[in-house]
């Protein structure tokens, strides 16, 4: 279980010119809560694939909206919520079929199938109008 209170919390505007410091604070905590190098890097990526789709579909890249990044440790493992306003996500259930984007050339739509894949978790909720993605890496898989 995972404290209620974050270890860590920020809130950035809405600019993509900060998705680098963002990167390098999520591979920092990750490190410094022991996850492997090689983890830390695809822990920060996939925070960088979910601020990005904030930004670029729930923002329209609009830069003077808040998102707000808490980090959460237990010794097991790291939670990290992204609390964000505007248009809430429209997610698919059921994972990506690789072979058709690669059939169809699409270039887009995998951020979130890529978040699935480095995380043990992501989820998405709505409430009250604010949007919470929620995503968990454990130091052993559960």
């Amino acid at each position: 279980m995972f404290p209620e209170k974050p270890e860590l919390s920020i809130t950035i505007p809405s600019k993509t010119e900060l998705l680098k410091m963002v990167v390098e604070l999520t591979k920092h905590i990750a490190t410094i809560n022991q996850f492997a190098s090689s983890d830390s890097q695809k822990i920060a990526l996939a925070v960088d694939e979910a601020i990005t789709n904030v930004i670029k579909h729930s923002y329209l890249r609009k830069k003077d909206k808040d998102i707000r990044l808490e980090y959460f440790t237990n010794g097991n493992g790291l939670k990290i919520k992204i609390i964000f306003t505007g248009i809430p996500p429209v997610l698919s259930k059921e994972g990506i079929d690789l072979n058709k984007y690669i059939r169809e050339k699409r270039k887009s739509g995998l951020g979130v199938e890529l978040m699935r894949r480095i995380m043990d978790s992501v989820e998405y909720k709505t409430v009250n109008d604010v949007n919470y993605c929620e995503m968990i890496k454990w130091k052993t898989k559960k």
